[in-house]
């Protein structure tokens, strides 16, 4: 049987993350949900660090839906810590920015940092709802994402 596909949800909205869980469940495809508030918190989620250092309870994201209007590291500074400054492997993890603003230059600045697709949340909940259950079935029965490995940690 196939390794469910780890989606890692950055979004700091409690509605949105109860939304977009419960559409996750629903889906045909097997996978794992987890949930992080910020930029801090993913940036330690990816590197294993401080809450999340067990592989075991947290695996490496295969894919990162990630807000743009975050507390403390907002979403462009998350990305281009992740395209930058992340450990070389963890570099190619697809990023799906989810936001409400289509303004072309946050669209334009999500892409030159390196996001792989920009998902426009709609204001109607069943639009939204269905854009959810498309991307999630896409990214985990139809895509092959790279296999990463976790860091080993010294210790």
């Amino acid at each position: 049987m196939a390794k469910p596909k780890t989606f890692l949800l950055v979004e700091d909205d409690a509605y949105y993350v109860l939304f977009v869980a419960t559409e996750f469940e629903k889906i045909p495809v097997l996978t794992n949900l987890q949930v992080v508030r910020d930029g801090v918190e993913a940036r330690d989620y990816v590197s294993a660090a401080g809450d999340y250092v067990d592989r075991r309870r947290y695996p490496l994201p295969d894919v990162i839906l990630l807000d743009i209007n975050l507390p403390r590291v907002n979403g462009f500074e998350f990305l281009a810590w992740l395209r930058t400054e992340s450990p070389d492997s963890h570099r190619l993890i697809p990023v799906v920015v989810m936001s409400s603003s289509d303004s072309p230059e946050e669209v334009m600045r999500a892409y030159t940092l390196g996001a792989n697709s920009y998902l426009i949340k709609p204001v109607n909940w069943e639009e939204f709802r269905e854009r959810i259950k498309i991307l999630a079935t896409y990214w985990a029965a139809h895509v092959q994402t790279p296999q990463i490995e976790p860091l080993i940690l010294p210790g």
